[in-house]
């Protein structure tokens, strides 16, 4: 598990820092939460199941009433609860959600289908006609680390690219574009070589053929 001083200690090594004469802790730690969010956003490594209820006769929701606020940045899957069984609904992008899905005003019932609008808000169709349980899959930014011991939810080895991008923003805020340039290179390897080494050992279907 990585803390904020592990990520410290390892930015002072790759700025040639150790001993602070060019960069302060509190500075290097704004960029390590920069770092972090960069890299959810980039990969959606930092993942959680959320789970809320529906209002019946309620059509829009917003990421602020989930459980993770508004650190919640995406929803990838929903499952409606329907007696014992958990429906998937389907995804579709907004304009053929509205298209589709939002021709009658007046139509409540299970919902089948979602779509996010914008940053902050999710839509329901048809229109909950009743209380569900929905659970939600969903990417979280995570929240800024504050003290040294502070623990990071992102673990190994998704934290590998965080003091990569991090000394990338500290060499372009001292003008050093260059460097700047190699770190982000470097990140931007690091972070590729995680999704690649994460990502490759999963069967999707041990009973498919692609025939």
């Amino acid at each position: 598990m990585a803390t904020l001083q592990t990520y410290i200690t390892q930015c002072r090594r790759l700025l040639h820092d150790a001993n602070a004469n060019f960069w302060s802790d509190s500075e290097l730690t704004d960029y390590i939460n920069s770092a972090r969010e960069r890299l959810v956003r980039d990969t959606g490594c930092l993942r959680t199941i959320q789970t809320v209820n529906t209002v019946a006769n309620q059509e829009v929701y917003q990421f602020s009433a989930l459980p993770s606020g508004i650190q919640t940045m995406d929803i990838l899957n929903i499952n409606l609860y329907w007696g014992n069984t958990r429906i998937p609904l389907r995804y579709l992008p907004w304009t053929q959600f509205n298209a589709e899905l939002r021709f009658w005003q007046n139509y409540y019932g299970r919902p089948i289908a979602f779509t996010v609008y914008g940053q902050q808000a999710f839509y329901l169709a048809p229109v909950p006609d009743q209380v569900y349980a929905m659970e939600l899959d969903t990417i979280i930014l995570p929240t800024a680390l504050v003290n040294a011991t502070d623990v990071d939810p992102i673990i190994s080895p998704w934290t590998d690219p965080v003091p990569y991008y991090a000394c990338h923003t500290a060499k372009f805020k001292e003008q050093s574009y260059g460097e700047a340039e190699i770190f982000l290179n470097q990140y931007k390897a690091k972070a590729m070589s995680v999704i690649n080494t994460s990502f490759t050992r999963r069967m999707p279907d041990p009973y498919s053929t692609p025939y």
